[in-house]
């Protein structure tokens, strides 16, 4: 009965962090939209921090039963035998935060993270305590994706409106400029790229497990209205980021022929898309603004290259119609050549991409790299290597990269040296570099093996497979996201919410 409540109680958390976080937004009349970020952090220690104490509250009562029934050692020994690697490695990176935050010279910042974009080690605590609850009390039911689709729905049809300049929630003012750097309830465009860099792959592999034609109609629907939003948003991290989440999506895809069905439509889908687009992109004049185009999407729209996954598409559903006809025995030899030979050609495929694009940023790096996120981690990097033992090892803490960056930019300006970068960035733009100044060589490293050993967790479960590849694809997108964007609040508990939906498919499956 009380494990019932638990997991009632962790249902409407993940339902709040998956609705209600993402559609909050606030309007100050003095800051009008800018100040949406602190607001939505303040909603999600609110939520977080209720629910969790909702949980203690439970189990402190678990124990006073355990003690009573003289179950405690033995519920004890079996909690023990259920730990994962990943749960070791996330509290120890919590640990890692706190000890850093200790040691640094602005507590309260390194904290609050109040002088970068809010995930200090408050965030860092909260995230980790929301793992372990999701992790342990999540009942894999799949209508809780509901709340997922309505909330990432919701974001999406508003900022495709705001990009057509029709603002239903008022949410802009007439500065031209914040129409470029905001949109929907999410705040800056590049929030919204983080966001979609999870929810997209997601929704990409969710037809394959979900049974009801409605919500695979509806989840296409979805697909469908994200892609009109890559064409339109100026941010071409989008497409980057989920086109990293697509390397496992596709090698996911191809183990199974009958998945090839899902992979022809998301092409035909993005298509239409594009053709939609192009309506208001060579139309103009019939909507209420001229739509942004970022290089990827002007190049696809003035190409008409958008139209290749469509016809990538056709080509999948007419192989496929032709292997339906074949008898058992040619299916069996097609099922071998994609299922066995392609997936392993494929990871070679990607694996040859990853050092070649390692390569080609080496050979071809500048301060202006990826709008000036170059600039950002050059000096990043140079003040950690300018940095003390202690700061190498457990960083300066959380939250508090400009300490680092601004005193090295001071030094080139004293120098004479021209600056290219001298605006007041709070973030690496890269999770990795970020954890690596903040947090030193063992927060980096803890940060990598949070992101890679949900892979060698996949490669060992058997139980709930399609439900937890639709989780990684989304975790793997969160890896595209940081590579560009790094820690934001809402991408950052939501990633938390999906990690630990993760591990809990995991321990029932």
């Amino acid at each position: 009965m009380l494990q019932k409540v638990q997991s009632e109680f962790v249902k409407i958390l993940i339902a709040l962090m998956f609705t209600l976080i993402p559609l909050y937004y606030s309007y100050d009349s003095y800051f009008g939209y800018y100040d949406i970020m602190r607001d939505k952090v303040r909603i999600i220690y609110f939520v977080g921090g209720i629910l969790t104490l909702i949980i203690i509250g439970t189990l402190l009562i678990s124990l006073i039963l355990n003690i009573r029934h003289k179950t405690l050692f033995e519920n004890i020994k079996k909690e023990i035998k259920s730990i994962r690697l990943l749960d070791v490695v996330v509290f120890a990176f919590a640990i890692v935060a706190i000890i850093s935050t200790m040691l640094s010279e602005n507590r309260h910042a390194s904290f609050t993270g109040g002088i970068a974009w809010y995930v200090g080690t408050g965030m860092i605590i909260l995230g980790t305590v929301l793992y372990y609850i999701v992790s342990r009390f999540f009942n894999c039911k799949k209508d809780i994706w509901a709340y997922f689709f309505l909330g990432a729905l919701a974001v999406v049809v508003i900022g495709n409106l705001d990009r057509m300049g029709y603002d239903i929630l008022e949410l802009h003012d007439e500065i031209p400029l914040q129409y470029n750097i905001f949109i929907s309830t999410i705040g800056n465009v590049n929030f919204w790229a983080a966001f979609l860099a999870m929810a997209v792959p997601f929704f990409i592999v969710a037809p394959l497990f979900l049974k009801n034609k409605v919500a695979k109609a509806l989840s296409y629907l979805f697909l469908l209205a994200s892609y009109f939003g890559f064409y339109c948003t100026l941010v071409n991290g989008t497409y980057m980021s989920v086109a990293i989440a697509g390397a496992f999506i596709l090698y996911f895809t191809l183990q199974k022929v009958e998945r090839l069905y899902n992979l022809a439509i998301n092409g035909i889908l993005f298509t239409v898309a594009g053709l939609i687009a192009l309506v208001w992109y060579q139309n103009s004049d019939m909507f209420a603004r001229p739509m942004d185009v970022d290089s990827i999407s002007k190049l696809l729209l003035d190409t008409k290259l958008f139209v290749l996954p469509a016809v990538a598409g056709v080509i999948i559903l007419v192989f496929l119609f032709i292997y339906s006809g074949l008898k058992d025995q040619g299916k069996s030899r097609v099922e071998f050549i994609i299922e066995k030979v392609l997936t392993k050609v494929w990871l070679v495929l990607v694996a040859c991409g990853i050092i070649a694009a390692i390569y080609y940023v080496a050979t071809h790096y500048s301060l202006e790299l990826f709008n000036y996120r170059g600039s950002i981690w050059y000096y990043a990097m140079r003040g950690y290597a300018d940095g003390s033992l202690k700061d190498q090892i457990i960083g300066v803490g959380p939250g508090l990269l400009d300490n680092v960056t601004l005193a090295q930019i001071d030094i080139d300006k004293a120098a004479g040296i021209e600056v290219v970068w001298d605006y007041f960035y709070e973030t690496a733009h890269n999770e990795v570099i970020e954890y690596l100044v903040t947090m030193g060589v063992v927060g980096a490293a803890l940060k990598i093996m949070m992101l890679a050993v949900p892979f060698f967790m996949f490669r060992k479960g058997t139980g709930y497979r399609v439900e937890r590849a639709a989780i990684l694809a989304a975790l793997t997108g969160f890896i595209g996201q940081g590579l560009i964007y790094g820690p934001y609040p809402l991408t950052y508990i939501v990633y938390t919410m999906l990690l630990g939906m993760y591990v809990g498919y995991g321990r029932k499956g």
